[in-house]
């Protein structure tokens, strides 16, 4: 006689809601319209287009990071927001650099 697994050790697994609530994970159409979104809002205020693909990518970052927390579409703006800051500020210095290192490359010529 075989003997099967008994049934009060299988494990029936069940779909379980999101979240600790139960909240529903947004589908990633409105991910991804609210990044393109707050994304045009962004490039609109912003006339460098070097600065347009550091912008892209902390886009594209704070979506991905936005997506790792139980509610992505509270979460994204402020994370964008905050990686734009800092791809501005990183612009920004790189342009500094860039300027004093012409200076200095003058100076030895």
């Amino acid at each position: 006689m075989k003997t099967t697994q008994s049934t009060a050790l299988r494990r029936v697994s069940r779909p379980q809601p999101f979240g600790r609530r139960g909240h529903a994970r947004p589908n990633d159409q409105a991910l991804t319209h609210l990044t393109g979104t707050i994304l045009r809002r962004l490039l609109a205020e912003t006339e460098n287009p070097v600065l347009h693909a550091s912008l892209r990518r902390a886009a594209a970052e704070a979506e991905s990071l936005a997506w790792l927390t139980s509610v992505p579409l509270l979460v994204l703006p402020t994370l964008l927001e905050e990686k734009a800051r800092a791809a501005r500020f990183y612009a920004t210095r790189q342009a500094e650099l860039r300027e004093a290192s012409r200076e200095w490359v003058s100076l030895t010529e």
